[in-house]
């Protein structure tokens, strides 16, 4: 097996594709495999949203894997951090032919604030709780291939934001209540829609003719797969080309027979995701008190996740809980197991050990919690019962409840209803994009006020303090200095914790080469599609 460092990969650079095309002999066809679970394959699904944001529908911008950003759709500029404009490169058409314009950026973000979001208008909640338009105004220019977006406040990420922004058609969406399936699958990326086959579990897209760069591959399937185990199986075997699973790369259970295989090839590269996060209700129930969280957070031993969940090249986090890949990344302690501790804040918290050995208050009542995690997550799993196999062994009692997708999201985010997050803790998986979303360093899943996210339940006015100086830095320096702030403060009061660091790993056959990776979508983004190459 051909095994490449983070420092072999080809990065996502938007302009080398044009000696390559040149030089470069089709790949007929590139099979991937994925256990995404895709029931319509139209916009509107996240899982076809995240699959497509490498074919039809690809963001605005995209990071690679040293974290420098490049035009994909537009290209930017600033002078303040405040005001940034975005033009649209030469070239770039929608599926049908139709210049892609900088009315699209509005028309989207429009369409957005029209079914919730707060991007141009605030946005007011049943029970009256107000949200801040993101953007305080925008000018279109003459040629309408700029659009100049002035945010509500400096923010010196802002393009890691676009990573994730995507566009609709103007021309074809405008004043229609109702989309046809064709419509919903509408793109202007590398590659057009070509067949959903349910039966089949195969998704196919072919090239745009309009794109105005080359690709590689003259044809794109994905088969999606139940299980990882048979999907792993077909890579080994040559079935398939490569594999995709949005943010995660491969599972370290699978790392090592993988690379035994000759077929195979495996990348490895520094993640900016977590992706094993223990997080706590800091609002209500057992995790309100500050002295209960930061106990469990010590009776934990951490090489235990590191050696049987992660990889071999996972390794054990910090307080700060931001991985090292991060922008604005601060050196805080690490994290390890420390009994006596634990015991002491417990006993700060009011509770004394029985003759049975567990924590009980002054009544009687044993210290407990349910502990919630996604049950089709095999890494939350076998989290979820080291963490009860070790706070039973210490004293706290643990019930576990493993959830479906949509029982899980109702209980531990505000996707669903907002301030009704109802879990006492729950083992996340938090995004490379998620972390970076919003102010970043993850938090929006910390904020107990994000409208979407919010597990974590943080609304003390520290936390606040903190979030308000991020997003209002005019400068990188000003931002890295709040990071800071934050890390330290995560690691003081341990609202979420990570359980393991690791590195995001990508397998795919190894007759392959030239492959480009980029921050947000691994493998699966449209950079990979004009530079990979066979050997």
């Amino acid at each position: 097996m051909k095994k490449v460092s983070s420092v072999m990969i080809m990065l996502v650079l938007c302009l080398i594709t044009g000696i390559l095309a040149a030089a470069a002999a089709d790949i007929p066809l590139l099979t991937i495999g994925t256990t995404a679970a895709i029931e319509t394959a139209t916009v509107g699904e996240y899982s076809y949203e995240m699959l497509s944001s490498g074919t039809t529908h690809i963001p605005l911008i995209c990071q690679d894997t040293n974290g420098n950003f490049h035009p994909l759709v537009a290209d930017w500029e600033t002078s303040d951090g405040i005001t940034w404009t975005y033009t649209i490169r030469n070239g770039m058409k929608w599926q049908d032919g139709v210049d892609v314009t900088a009315e699209d950026i509005l028309f989207t973000l429009e369409f957005e604030d029209a079914n919730g979001s707060a991007n141009l208008v605030d946005q007011t909640a049943e029970d009256g709780k107000v949200t801040t338009a993101k953007y305080a105004g925008y000018e279109l220019s003459e040629d309408g291939r700029s659009i100049s977006l002035t945010l509500a406040s400096a923010n010196v990420r802002e393009l890691g934001n676009m990573t994730s922004f995507r566009l609709m058609p103007k021309h074809l969406y405008e004043g229609k209540d109702e989309l046809s399936l064709e419509e919903l699958r509408f793109g202007y990326g590398p590659y057009v829609f070509e067949d959903f086959n349910k039966a089949a579990g195969t998704i196919s897209f072919v090239p745009n003719e309009y794109y105005p760069d080359a690709v590689h591959v003259d044809r794109l399937v994905y088969q999606l797969f139940d299980n990882p185990d048979t999907m792993y199986m077909a890579l080994e075997s040559g079935d398939i080309d490569m594999v995709w699973i949005y943010s995660t790369g491969v599972a370290a259970s699978y790392q090592d027979v993988l690379e035994a295989s000759e077929n195979v090839q495996l990348i490895s590269v520094d993640a900016a995701n977590n992706p094993a996060v223990l997080a706590f209700n800091n609002a209500k129930g057992p995790f309100a008190d500050e002295n209960v969280r930061l106990a469990v957070t010590y009776a934990l031993d951490y090489e235990t996740f590191r050696d049987y969940v992660g990889s071999k090249l996972s390794n054990i986090p910090n307080g700060g809980f931001v991985p090292a890949a991060t922008i604005g990344y601060k050196e805080t302690e690490s994290l390890e197991q420390d009994l006596e501790k634990a015991e002491s804040l417990l006993a700060a918290a009011g509770y004394t050990r029985n003759d049975a050995g567990k924590f009980v208050n002054e009544a009687g009542e044993p210290q407990q919690f349910t502990l919630t995690y996604r049950a089709d997550r095999d890494n939350q799993l076998s989290c979820a019962e080291i963490i009860k196999t070790q706070l039973d062994a210490f004293g706290i009692d643990v019930t576990l409840e493993g959830l479906d997708s949509d029982s899980y999201n109702a209980k531990t985010s505000n996707r669903f209803s907002e301030n009704n997050i109802t879990m006492e803790a729950a083992l996340f998986g938090y995004t490379s994009a998620g972390m970076g979303m919003g102010n970043g360093l993850g938090s929006i899943y910390v904020d107990g006020s994000h409208a979407v996210q919010g597990g974590a339940q943080v609304f003390d006015e520290e936390f606040k303090a903190i979030l308000g100086e991020m997003s209002a830095a005019a400068t990188l320096d000003e931002y890295i200095a709040a990071a800071g702030k934050l890390q330290d403060y995560y690691a003081a009061h341990r609202p979420v914790i990570a359980l393991y660091w690791d590195s995001l790993t990508y397998a795919a056959n190894a007759r392959f080469d030239n492959l480009s990776v980029d921050n947000a979508f691994g493998m699966n983004n449209a950079q990979n599609w004009l530079t990979i190459t066979e050997k």
